[in-house]
This record gives C-alpha cells, structure tokens and sequence, in this order.
C-alpha cells in the first residue's frame, strides 16, 4: 500500500488528467453529465455484450456443429450480438432521460472505430485479413442493432412525450 505522501503512479496520473479533460471542466464540474454517464454506461455495455459471446458462443457451436461454417458463423455473431442489444436496450425502461442510450451508443461507436483502428495498426499485413473477419464477426451486429433499436424507442418516446412537443412549439 501507498502512504499519503507518495505520488501516484505515472500511468494513473495520465488517466486521471484524461478523464478530467475529457469530462470536467478547469472548476472540476462536469462539462456535461450525460457526456460523462453515457460514458461510464457504455463500459457496462461492452461488458454485457462480452458476456453475451462468452456465454453464448460455445452452446452455438455445440447447436451447429454439423451446419457450414458460414451457417456458424452467422448464428455465432447474430444471437449474441442481438442477445446484448435487448438487454442492453432495457436500459430504456429504467432511464427517465431517453436519450442516453443514444449517447452510449455514440460512444460505442467510437471505442468500435478506435479498435479497428488499432487493429489495422497493430497487426502484421498477413493476419489483417483474419482479424478483420474476426472483427465483423464481433462487433457489427450489436452495435448496429442496439443503435437501431435505441433510436427507434427514443424517436417513439420523443413523439409522446408532452415536454417534447411544447420544445418544437
């Protein structure tokens, strides 16, 4: 353990000074709370859409063993990856302000684009090929899906929603 008087380790210090200019402002306020809660829901978000492949994966090969490998495939990445949209989007039930799940996954988009990225730079050119096929396997489907489905019950909350209507007025 650390004692008071030691400083904290350079890694922490360069995630601290990260997170505090990407979420507050120089008083230490927040610069926006659904910036920063959205966030923090989107980290939980990968973990239930890890959950889901780690979970479902093995049952699914098991199921369609005997089926083509394209057959595997598209089941090994269409169930779970709509498994976690659903329980990611039940979120909706539970959040007064409807346009979080949005925001998150926004921000799911961008930690997506990030690791593509990263994978284009980090990856020998022999193996780009597999980890893109890898990755189209992984991410696609929940993202698309659950941005398709946060949208569409944010646009149908937002049609009846009162305070809505009088904003557009």
């Amino acid at each position: 353990m650390r004692s008071a008087d030691q400083a904290p380790p350079p890694s922490r210090s360069r995630l601290d000074s990260f997170l505090a200019g990407l979420f507050l402002t120089p008083e230490g306020r927040p610069k926006s709370a659904k910036m920063l809660y959205s966030f923090f829901l989107s980290l939980v978000f990968m973990a239930v859409y890890g959950v889901c492949y780690w979970f479902l994966i093995d049952p699914l090969e098991a199921a369609f063993a005997a089926s083509s490998a394209l057959v595997r495939n598209l089941f090994e990445s269409i169930v779970p990856g709509l498994t976690g949209s659903i329980l990611c989007c039940a979120f909706h039930i539970i959040l007064k302000d409807k346009s979080y799940l949005l925001f998150t996954y926004i921000w799911l988009l961008v930690f997506a684009l990030a690791a593509l990225i990263s994978l284009l730079i980090l990856t020998e050119r022999e193996s780009i090929g597999m980890m893109l096929q890898l990755y189209g396997l992984l991410v696609p489907v929940g993202l698309v899906s659950g941005f398709a489905f946060s949208l569409s019950m944010y646009l149908r909350w937002r049609a009846k929603d009162p305070a809505a209507r009088r904003q557009k007025a």
